[in-house]
C-alpha cells in the first residue's frame, strides 16, 4: 500500500492552553518538547509527537499526516497525485526536520480535505507517561505482530463521495473494509441513504473513513484514539463528566458494529470530536472481504441531540 499508517494529525487552535489542558488532563496524552512557543505537541507512544497543535486564528482540524514506508513509496505517491491532477507542494528541509521526518509534502483530496505526506519513522525512545494514568495508547498490537497501526483514525466529509472514495483506493492505495449505508428517511425506494467508506492501510480496521456529508466547518468529523483497556475508557468517561464543560460529551458509551470498538465521543477545543475507544477490530488486509453495515452501533452511542 502507498500509505502505511496515520502517523500524526495537525490542528489549529486560538488558545494553546485549552488544548494543553484537554490533551493532558482529559485525553491523557503527554506533552512533548516543542520547537516553538506557538506550537503544542503531544505524544502517546515512542514517537516524538502524534498531535501537532499550531496557534492560529481558528479552532479546527487541519490535516492528517499519512506515512509512507520509504522514499520510493513517497515519490511514487507524489507522482500519482500529480497525475491525478492534485496539487503537490514539497516542504523545505527545516520544516521536515521540525516534523521529525525525512521528507514532507502536502496535497489534498478531491473533496478539498488537506493532507500531509511523509516518510521516516523517527522514535526517541523516551518512556510514555500519561498524566491522567492511561495505561497505554494502542498504536500497534500488544505483541508487535501486526507492526505499527498508526495513531488511530480520522473521519472526513466528502460531498463528492464516489470520486473521493475512488481517489483513496486508486491513488492513495487504501483498501475497503466496510461500506456503510445508513438510511435516515425510513429506507424507502426514494431514500438513497448516506454512504460511508471505512478504509484500511494496515491491520487496523480503518485508518480513514469518508462520509457522504457536507463539508465540516471544523475540518473533520472526528478522530479516534484507542487505549489499552476498558478501564482506561471508563476513567476517561468519568473525567469528561467531571470536566464542567471543558470536554462536552458528544455521544455516550457504546459499541460499533463494524470495528467492534467500545467507545464514547467527546468534543475537542477544535470543535471536532475525539472517539475514545478500546478493543478495535484488527483485520488481515490480504484476506479481508469488505462488508456493508446497515447500522452504526450494537448498543449505546446516544448522541447529544438525542439526549433530551
Amino acid at each position: 500500500m502507498a500509505v502505511i499508517s496515520l502517523g500524526y494529525v495537525v490542528i489549529e487552535a486560538k488558545d494553546l492552553g485549552r488544548w494543553q489542558d484537554f490533551a493532558c488532563n482529559i485525553a491523557g496524552l503527554m506533552a512533548a518538547p516543542s520547537p516553538s512557543e506557538d506550537v503544542a505537541l503531544f505524544r502517546m507512544d515512542d514517537r516524538p509527537w502524534r498531535l501537532w497543535v499550531d496557534k492560529g486564528e481558528a479552532d479546527r482540524f487541519v490535516a492528517p499526516g499519512w506515512e509512507c514506508a520509504n522514499r520510493e513509496a513517497f515519490e511514487s505517491l507524489l507522482e500519482r497525485l500529480e497525475a491525478a491532477g492534485r496539487p503537490v507542494t514539497r516542504a523545505g528541509v527545516m520544516e521536515a526536520r521540525a516534523r521529525c521526518v525525512y521528507e514532507l509534502a502536502r496535497s489534498s483530496d478531491p473533496a478539498g480535505n488537506p493532507m500531509e505526506l511523509f516518510y521516516g519513522r523517527f522514535v526517541d525512545y523516551a518512556p510514555f507517561t500519561s498524566p491522567a494514568g492511561v495505561s497505554r495508547f494502542v498504536t500497534g498490537s500488544p505483541n508487535g505482530a501486526d507492526g505499527d497501526m498508526g495513531m488511530g483514525h480520522v473521519v472526513l466529509t466528502a460531498p463528492n463521495f464516489e470520486e473521493t472514495h475512488a481517489f483513496y483506493r486508486q491513488v492513495m492505495g487504501f483498501g475497503d473494509t466496510d461500506l456503510g449505508r445508513f438510511y435516515l428517511q425510513g429506507g424507502g425506494e426514494d431514500d438513497p441513504g448516506v454512504g460511508f467508506a471505512f478504509m484500511h492501510c494496515n491491520p487496523r480496521h480503518h485508518s480513514l473513513a469518508l462520509g457522504q456529508l457536507p463539508e465540516s466547518p471544523n475540518g473533520a468529523v472526528h478522530m479516534m484514539l484507542e487505549v489499552g483497556s476498558l478501564e482506561d475508557v471508563g476513567r476517561a468517561y468519568d473525567r469528561v463528566l467531571k470536566s464542567k464543560g471543558k470536554a462536552p460529551l458528544s455521544a455516550t458509551l457504546g459499541r460499533h458494529v463494524n470495528d467492534k470498538m467500545t467507545s464514547f465521543y467527546m468534543q475537542t477545543p477544535g470543535g471536532f470530536d475525539i472517539e475514545y475507544g478500546w478493543n478495535g477490530l484488527v483485520i488481515d488486509p490480504a484476506t479481508w472481504v469488505p462488508t456493508t453495515s446497515l447500522a452504526v452501533s450494537d448498543w449505546g452511542h446516544k448522541w447529544a441531540h438525542e439526549q433530551d
